[in-house]
Parts: C-alpha cells; structure tokens; sequence
C-alpha cells in the first residue's frame, strides 16, 4: 500500500482508495499512476513510461497525455503531485508532513549522498588541475559545455583531488530531478546532513546551517533550474568566506561570484595521422577503453584504426557520443558504425542502464536541451542546420529572419544558443563565426524536416548565397580560393554554395533556385581555376533547366550559365591549337546584347 497525498494505492488489488472508497480509474491510467509512484520520486522519461505501459507495442505519444488526464482528474486534489517536466517525463510528488526532516534521517542521506567514486576520466589531467587551481581562488566554479561532454566525471575528478584541503565532507547533489526552489534546498539540506526539524526550508536556514565550515557543494546538471541555483548559490557564498561551490551545467549562473570553465570535447586525430599518432589521442583512448570493456578487440590492423580516428572526428570528440559508437561495435563493426555515422541519432543509443535517461542515447541529449529552449530560439536553432560549417550572424539572419523572427529575435536566439553550448563560437578579428557540432547539426535537421521548414529554408539560404556570390564577381572578387594564413570566408562560401547547390538539384530541391545559385557559382568557379568541378555543375544544372517549363529561369542566370559551361568545356591553353597570327574580334558567349555581355562573368570570353 502506497500513499498518494490523501489516496492509497493498493498494488496487491489493484485500486485506488480514497477514503475507503475504491476511486474509479481505467487500466492504462492505473498502470501510469504505478509507473511512476514505484519510481519513487524520480523522474520517469516518456520512454519508458511508454515501454511499461504499452510494452512491445507502438502508440501515439499522446495516448499518454489521454490516460494523464484521467488520472489528474480521478486525484482530485491531489492532481498537482503528477508533474509533468516538459521534454523530460513524469514525476509523482509527495505532500510534505508538519515535520518532514528528522535530524537521524538527514544524517543518513548525507552520508549516502556524499560524492560519486572516481569514474575513470581520460585525457582531463590539465583540466583537473585548472579546476582545482580556479577553486581555490573563486567561490564559485561553473563548468559548462554541451551534453554529454564529460562535465560530471570532471568535476568529480577535480573534487576528489581537491578533497585532502576541506574538513567537513563533500556534499553532491544531483539536481536533474528538481524542479522548483523548495525541491534544491531541501536536496541540500539532505546531502549535508542539515537538520531543520519542525522548520521550514529556505536560504536564510541553509546559509546559518553551513555558516563558517570551509566545505565544498557539488551541484550536477543545474540548467534546467538555472536561476534557481543561481540564486541560492548567490546567497549561500555571500554569508559564507570559506564555502566552494562546483557546478555543472550548459549555461552559465551568470553571478558576480562566479567563474566559468568551459569544457572542451577530447582531442581528435588530425586527419593523415599515422597509427601511433591516432592511438595516442584521448578520443581514441576512450573508444578503445569501451570497446573493451564489452570484450570487443578493435584497432587490430591500419585500416580499422583510420576507421576509429574518423568516428572520433566525425563525433566531434564528445565523449558520450563516442562511448555510444563503442558499444555498437560488437553488432556492426567498427566499418558499420563509421558507415551509418549519418544516421546518428538511431544507432547512438543504448548507454548505461544507471545513467540519467538523457545520457543514454544521443537524441536525449539534445532533447533535454532542446526542450530547455523558448520557441523562437528553437526555430532559430533547427534554421542553422543549414550551416555545414562556419557562419556569421550575417548569414545567419538570411536564413533564420522572415516577418516572424526579427533580427532582434536572431541575436536573443544566438545568445541563448551560445550560452546553452549548442553552438560554439569564435572569435576572428573584431568578428563573430559561429559553428554546429556535427552531431547537434544532425539533430537541428531532423528538427527542421519534421517542423517542414526544410525547403523554405534552404531555398532562403540558397538566394543568399547566389546574391554573396554576385557581390563578389561585381567587386571583382570572384575568386574563392585562399592562401594559408588568409581568411577562410571566401572558402566557406563556396562550401555554403555547393551544399546549396546540391540540395537544389536533389529530388527535395528547388531546381528554379538551383539555376540562379549555378549562374553565379560558376563564373565564381572559373576564375577559381576550379574548371572540372564548374563544367560537371554547370551541365547538371543546364540538364535541370532542359527540363523546365519555357520561361520559368531568369534570362540572364541562363545565358550567364551556358555562357560559364561552354567555356569551362573548352580544352586548356596548353592543349590548344596555336592562335592565328591576325586579330580577331571578341564577343561575349551567349549574345551580343549589351545585357547578356553584363551577364556574363569576366572569364566567360572565347575567341569567335
């Protein structure tokens, strides 16, 4: 028998009794209200809610907000103890007692929420030691960075090295499963042994508890209740010289006491690293350590080792993400996971049973941080996943702003973005290049078909890169290539383009758009001394053109293009046939109008 607020759940008979009384309550509502009281308090995914309720059969998510709502409603009163936690899952709350915290109790969970054993950490050396060094100086030490890039085991890695300097015990406390003020404080009263018997909880009570005892908090997964930690930790380290607190989360707590420490993904072979080289990498090191640990022999020959080193690039270095692909191994191969890498977000599951629900398969990664997102930074977000590289916010308003989004929208969205480690930034001079992670791209698309914004949107971002390229054949900056050291914005924009360019002729694509963007992207490539690729790209999208209606193309993007592919198609200088001693004139391909002659890109004269 279980209480349920003023309920009591009799599992044996299969009811809920209110009163005496059997409440009236279906089957798959029962099942879900079983689901989560035996989680006991913790927060239950939607998935295996799902794979409870319904096992082994398929529904509708919604079937559970159905069987939700009877339930809420068969509560009563106490509709309020299931949460829901948008993106996340379920949760079953309990009323809390006149007493709720008996000192023995407390001094009990303290002592088992102490920190986490050491969890084999590779590659941090460094960054342990700069984490110790930055808490013995700041109050308060964030580490941020993206899902699943190891932020948890490093801050229990530096905290164990950095145990011998405080007397008082360590406190962890995970908040993954905390949603509001009340939940966090008690969590920590809980974790330090805090008897508040016959009191309310609140900061004022903590501070005092933990007033003059040089101890350090460890606060995992603070994102989602950011503001709220930021708060609380805020008060705490201000009435107290020799508190440290450690943090992990995506974002920053953004308060005066705070230092921030970015983490950053393992170090990834180069690419044309040799064997040695790609073994000793920490990435690498991290693939091999799981892939053994399942009593699979990897890297037994040069080939499989190029096969890891491009996994580990491929996923960015994200430890999570490579420990996934480690463990699909004993099923695919190393060659098959290289191989269904672009399909990423199915086969990179199936993490440890004991890790948070979000760090057992890639996409609940992102969901969780996905979800932590307002809307207009989520249309935002999956916008950018037609960046396949670097972008600036220029490029980035092209194809996120409409009558919708503003340009005010658009930096809101990328701040939010930055701070919330989902996309990285750089700093190049006085400007800004912004860059999605392989993996985070690959959810961004996903995101983007579903929403069907896909072909909207690439054909805005493909009219932007046509217009680029014009401006640049009008400055006379045609060509795209780049010496080393230079900037390497003229490069990205010609890998821009042939993204664009690709999808365009797709069977998805715009092919009306694709011959604007070719008209321009050829002559670009010409002067690129890029002849073979601007012949085999202005023929495909000719061939396209054939295929339209008379008149759909602009004139001018037509005569530019065949213009641009009849002199791509001519044979080198070195092979030509030698030139008449006499002048001959010299017309523009295509016509002799004044408006095709505009048209036509500077290389795109041949003798007649």
């Amino acid at each position: 028998m279980m209480e349920i607020g003023s309920c009591r759940l009799d599992l044996e008979m299969c009811t809920l009794l209110r009163d005496g009384e059997v409440v009236p309550l279906g089957s798959r509502a029962f099942d879900i209200l079983t689901v989560v009281a035996l989680a006991g308090g913790r927060l239950v995914t939607k998935y295996e809610l799902m794979n409870a309720v319904w096992p082994n059969t398929i529904v509708e998510e919604n079937s559970i907000q159905v069987h939700l709502s009877a339930l809420r409603k068969a509560l009563g009163a106490d509709r309020d103890l299931i949460l829901t936690v948008p993106g996340r899952g379920y949760q079953l709350l309990q009323r809390k007692a006149a007493d709720p915290l008996d000192a023995s109790r407390l001094q009990r969970a303290g002592e088992q929420r102490l920190l986490p054993p050491r969890s084999g950490l590779l590659g941090r050396g460094a960054e342990v030691d700069l984490v110790r060094s930055l808490l013995r100086q700041a109050h308060v030490v964030t580490l941020v960075g993206a899902g699943g890039i190891g932020k948890t085991r490093l801050a229990i890695e530096a905290a164990h090295a950095i145990s011998a300097e405080f007397v008082e015990a360590f406190c962890f406390i995970e908040l993954a499963a905390l949603t509001t003020e009340e939940a966090v404080l008690g969590a920590m009263a809980e974790s330090c042994g805090i008897a508040l018997t016959g009191k309310q909880i609140d900061i004022a009570r903590i501070a005092a508890a933990l007033a003059g005892k040089p101890r350090l908090l460890l606060l995992d997964n603070a994102e989602h209740v950011v503001g709220v930690v930021a708060h609380i930790v805020d008060a705490l380290v201000a009435s107290n010289a020799d508190l440290r607190v450690l943090v992990t989360s995506r974002e920053p707590l953004r308060i005066m006491a705070e230092t921030v420490f970015r983490v950053d993904p393992l170090d990834v072979p180069p690419l044309d690293s040799s064997d040695s080289d790609i073994l000793r990498c920490s990435s690498v090191k991290l693939f091999l350590l799981r892939a053994s640990s399942l009593q699979e022999t990897v890297a037994t020959d040069t080939e499989e080792i190029g096969l890891i080193a491009e996994i580990c690039r491929r996923l960015d270095g994200i430890p999570l993400a490579i420990e996934l692909a480690a463990a699909r191994v004993v099923a695919l191969g190393v060659e098959g996971v290289c191989r269904r890498l672009d399909d990423r977000m199915a086969i990179l599951a199936g993490g440890y049973r004991t890790a948070l629900p979000r760090h057992q398969t890639l996409r609940a990664t992102f969901d969780w941080s996905f979800a932590l997102l307002d809307p207009v930074t989520q249309a935002a977000f999956r916008r950018l996943a037609l960046f396949n590289g670097r972008f600036s916010f220029e490029s980035m308003c092209a194809a996120v702003c409409d009558e919708q989004h503003t340009t005010a929208n658009a930096i809101g969205a990328i701040t939010d973005l930055v701070a919330k480690s989902l996309v990285n930034v750089e700093l190049e001079g006085a400007s800004a290049k912004y860059r999605l992670s392989e993996s985070t791209r690959a959810y961004a698309m996903e995101k983007l078909i579903a929403e069907g914004e896909l072909r909207e949107i690439a054909a805005r971002n493909a009219r932007y890169l046509s217009r680029c390229l014009q401006a640049r054949l009008r400055d006379g900056k045609a060509c795209l290539t780049h010496e080393s050291g230079s900037s390497s914005e003229p490069q990205q924009l010609l890998d821009d383009a042939r993204f664009a360019f690709d999808w365009a002729f797709s069977a998805e694509g715009d092919p009306r758009v694709g011959v604007e963007l070719a008209s321009h992207m050829a002559g670009a490539l010409l002067d690129a001394g890029l002849q073979d690729e601007c012949r085999a790209r202005a023929a495909q999208a000719v061939a396209a053109l054939e295929k339209l209606p008379a008149g759909t193309a602009d004139a001018v993007c037509e005569t530019r293009l065949r213009a641009a592919l009849m002199n791509a198609t001519r044979e080198p200088d070195a092979q030509r046939p030698a030139k008449p001693t006499h002048k001959r004139a010299m017309k523009p391909c295509g016509s002799n109008t004044p408006t095709a002659a505009a048209a036509a890109p500077s290389a795109c004269f041949f003798t007649t």
